[in-house]
């Protein structure tokens, strides 16, 4: 009965902690920034780890038994390798401190631990729930044989109903500790969804709002620029320009309409495209903005098939992530634009060397209204950017390092 109550009360607390850290931490969007997201995470899981060696029961010959394990765990497939490994070195240090024969078995549970947290972790996150469930029990009865059943015919102490009972309550537990927080992420993440579709939802009715005031100046734009194009005395260069600002000024009639319907997008005009024009005619479209930023353009082409798609749209896309990587280096830089296939994907890699984002910023792209160029900026590029490329059946990929730069990769089916 000391053993089931000493197990008991350390699943209590665990619960308590965890549905602590969503009250405070994750309900209602409060906390957004990764790395005092990972302070806050990395010490309730100490101090869980702490509690639960302070409240162990002892077998004898220095061997002590707990739900250390459950929370161990957890940190270590939610938080990632580093995390892992200093919880690893952080409970050694604890359990050094006790004393005890035990402690050599603690290191060899944790290093035995820590390295099949290292094998399961890259799948782990892309598993159904019940396959992470049942992933995490059969791995806690792995661990209850090791550290407890093995030690015991060891050292004398073996206790068949102990065993029993410290093995079902450690599989339980790590069960539904497993199942609870899977439940309160998906509700989060679920929370985070709807906030964006509200926002979604504001920039529909916006758009619908100002739709007209903004077509008629478009109107009369667009016919002064025809006069320039069709006047006998403008040079060729002027009508080119004017041609092109024509083409603009139509691509923004264009992008009216696509907020209009911005709630259920959709490609008109398939058809396959050579990407190469429309990345030769996104760079003369912005050659004026380089040569202001001072930022040099390369272009590496290294893929042979097509993809499908709106052209006008592609074009949109392609415009928004190469206007703001150039907008990225104020003080001038290289912008790079290469393309190649993979397993039957065109992948468009654009690389600038700017200021670079943080994690949260990169999490929270694409939602309505998040820029980070202050007053400049509305947050909507990036968002008609995910869904013009999300109905051409491809995906958006961003890396980023602070004063490094940033890689926007775009994926589509290749069609040869």
């Amino acid at each position: 009965m000391e053993m089931m109550n000493g197990l008991l009360i350390n699943l209590l607390f665990i619960l308590i902690f965890v549905l602590l850290t969503n009250m405070l931490l994750l309900h209602k969007n409060r906390f957004t920034q990764s790395s005092v997201w990972n302070v806050y995470f990395v010490f309730i899981i100490c101090a869980l780890i702490v509690i639960c060696l302070l409240l162990s029961v002892s077998v004898g010959h220095g061997f002590i038994y707990d739900l250390r394990f459950v929370p161990f765990l957890l940190g270590g497939l939610y938080g990632g390798k580093r995390i892992t490994i200093g919880l690893g070195i952080f409970l050694l240090v604890i359990r050094f401190i006790l004393g005890g024969d035990g402690f050599w078995l603690s290191l060899f549970l944790i290093l035995i631990s820590t390295i099949g947290i290292f094998v399961i972790s890259p799948i782990y996150v892309k598993k159904s729930l019940w396959t992470k469930l049942s992933m995490v029990s059969i791995f806690s009865i792995g661990y209850a044989v090791i550290g407890y059943l093995i030690p015991a015919l060891l050292y004398g102490f073996h206790d068949l109903t102990e065993f029993v009972i410290y093995s079902i309550i450690l599989v339980i537990s790590t069960f539904f500790v497993t199942y609870l927080t899977e439940i309160l992420r998906t509700a989060f993440v679920l929370q985070l969804e709807a906030l964006k579709f509200e926002k979604m939802e504001i920039v529909s009715h916006l758009a619908a709002s100002i739709s007209h005031e903004v077509r008629n100046p478009l109107t009369a734009v667009i016919g002064f620029l025809q006069l320039i194009g069709e006047n006998e005395h403008a040079n060729e260069k002027s009508k080119s320009y004017a041609m092109y600002a024509i083409e603009e000024a139509n691509r923004a009639s264009d992008i009216i309409n696509d907020y209009l319907t911005f709630a259920k997008p959709h490609s008109n005009e398939e058809c396959l495209m050579k990407i190469e024009k429309e990345i030769k005619k996104c760079q003369d479209i912005l050659h004026p903005l380089t040569l202001k930023q001072n930022v040099d353009i390369e272009t590496f082409l290294q893929h042979e098939g097509s993809i499908k798609g709106d052209p006008h749209k592609f074009h949109q896309v392609l415009l928004n992530i190469v206007k703001n990587s150039i907008e990225a280096m104020p003080e001038g830089g290289m912008l790079t634009i290469q393309t190649f296939e993979i397993r039957d994907r065109i992948l468009i890699k654009i690389t600038d060397t700017g200021h670079g984002m943080k994690p949260e910023h990169i999490a929270r792209l694409g939602e309505p209204y998040f820029s980070l160029k202050g007053q400049k900026g509305t947050g909507l590029g990036m968002m008609v950017v995910y869904r013009i490329v999300d109905s051409m059946k491809g995906t958006v990929n961003v890396t980023s390092e602070i004063d490094i730069g940033t890689s926007i990769t775009l994926s589509f089916p290749s069609i040869s």
